[in-house]
């Protein structure tokens, strides 16, 4: 088939997987397994004739019949970025016949360097089809419903084109605007733009809904409450999920996943735990000697991609989890963390316990730790203008005694108070970043 013919026949495919797919959280745990432990052999079946995978098969003295369950596939190697890059260079030097068939994707470079990945148009429209059931497991309607999103490397804008004719008859409505525009006043443009759409789902990069809502605050602006409002790229911690509601109401969803595998952890408004798309997703969870555990790394896996397929991938993000009746729920996501605190005369340690110290006072809306020496710490702050518990003075020795508790008097704060914390150059916000080489 040629390329032409499937790119005009993906949004065919895309429907016809929709149709095969969840459009409500599956509550039936024994099905839940059963079905996923089919889909795992399914996958692994595909696997072993994939000739990167079949090495690794071999390696282990493993056939697909050792796969049964999503517990089964602790048997098999962890897949890291370093190993995904190294095997999707090889099958594009290759295969340059298929480069026309194939999208060649890049992720964000949020964890340090870029990685380039290659998608088959079917993988595709199941990434597509996935990610509208997402949508309506919180109430999206993808016919009737009202979608305003940002701009992405795979979808622009273009302002000289307006709705479609099916669009014009209020099917499939959507209004896409870049995040450029998310700054200063531009701010102000983009909400009276979601006021007038009033759309039913608001789609954006977390830092970027929280410049909103803060903007609204301050300038006292109502703002249109949609039924969803879903904050992607980024980690969701408690503290903007208050300032966020402030703006836009309850209806947030956590939905998280990357752009390898697709979303697959979605926590809908109002649940407290998140679920795993099971009939897309294997989600488990690792500890330090790769074993099965409650609390550890993100370790996915996608039941969809048989033709590149990711298995065991070491995402670099830590969860933890509860398993009830068989089937594993995810209680909250730590988030990768991108750098690591560099001590003059030790080790290197995680930044996770700096991540908590803000949760710890109200009044602050953003947050982030540059540390730009063995001894110098800056942290910027953005307070929260809906609260005035606390003033800066009593915030920052908040800091100063958490920071001491951490690390006694290694570290000279430098306090930063600003108005909004700009994102990085990928569009996303680190919490934490090291400036030292």
């Amino acid at each position: 088939m040629s390329f032409v013919i499937e790119k005009k026949l993906k949004n065919v495919m895309t429907f016809y997987y929709l149709m095969k797919l969840d459009k409500k959280i599956p509550t039936d745990r024994k099905f839940i397994r059963k079905r996923q432990g089919k889909k795992v052999h399914e996958l692994m079946k595909c696997a072993y004739e994939v000739p990167f995978y079949r090495e690794r098969f071999d390696r282990c003295h493993l056939t697909p019949d050792d796969f049964r369950s999503a517990e089964d596939l602790a048997k098999f190697p962890v897949l890291t970025r370093a190993d995904l890059r190294e095997w999707m260079q090889k099958e594009y030097d290759a295969h340059p016949e298929m480069h026309e068939r194939w999208n060649v994707l890049s992720t964000s470079g949020s964890s340090g360097t870029p990685l380039k990945f290659l998608q088959t148009q079917r993988e595709s429209a199941c990434v597509d089809a996935n990610w509208i059931r997402v949508l309506m497991y919180a109430g999206y309607h993808p016919l009737r419903g009202k979608l305003f999103s940002f701009e992405t490397s795979h979808k622009h804008v273009d302002a000289k084109k307006g709705d479609s004719i099916i669009q014009k008859f209020g099917l499939m409505r959507r209004r896409v605007v870049s995040e450029k525009n998310c700054v200063g006043e531009g701010i102000r443009d983009i909400l009276n733009e979601v006021n007038e759409y009033q759309p039913d789902v608001l789609c954006f990069r977390r830092n970027c809904l929280v410049r909103m809502a803060l903007y609204a605050q301050r300038n006292n602006m109502k703002v249109h409450k949609p039924k969803i409002y879903v904050p992607v790229s980024e980690m969701v911690d408690d503290m903007t999920r208050k300032v966020l509601a402030e703006t836009f109401g309850d209806g947030l969803m956590d939905a998280y996943g990357s752009s390898e595998t697709g979303s697959c952890i979605i926590q809908v408004p109002g649940a407290e735990l998140y679920y795993i798309n099971s009939d897309t997703h294997v989600v488990n969870i690792y500890d330090e000697e790769q074993h099965l555990a409650d609390e550890g790394k993100v370790i996915i896996t996608t039941l969809f991609k048989k033709d590149f397929p990711i298995i065991n991938y070491e995402i670099g993000d830590r969860a933890s989890s509860v398993t009830v009746d068989g089937v594993r729920y995810i209680k909250n996501i730590k988030g990768r963390v991108n750098d690591l605190v560099r001590h003059e005369h030790s080790d290197e340690t995680s930044a996770l316990e700096l991540m908590k110290i803000p949760n710890g006072i109200v009044g602050i809306a953003q947050f982030r730790y540059i540390q730009e020496s063995y001894h110098d710490m800056r942290i910027q702050l953005v307070k929260d203008p809906a609260n005035n518990a606390h003033t800066k003075e009593e915030i920052e020795d908040f800091f100063q005694k958490k920071m001491a508790d951490l690390f006694g008097e290694e570290f000279q704060l430098h306090f930063d108070w600003l108005d909004v914390i700009p994102p990085d150059e990928n569009g996303k916000m680190r919490c934490f970043a090291c400036k030292m080489q």
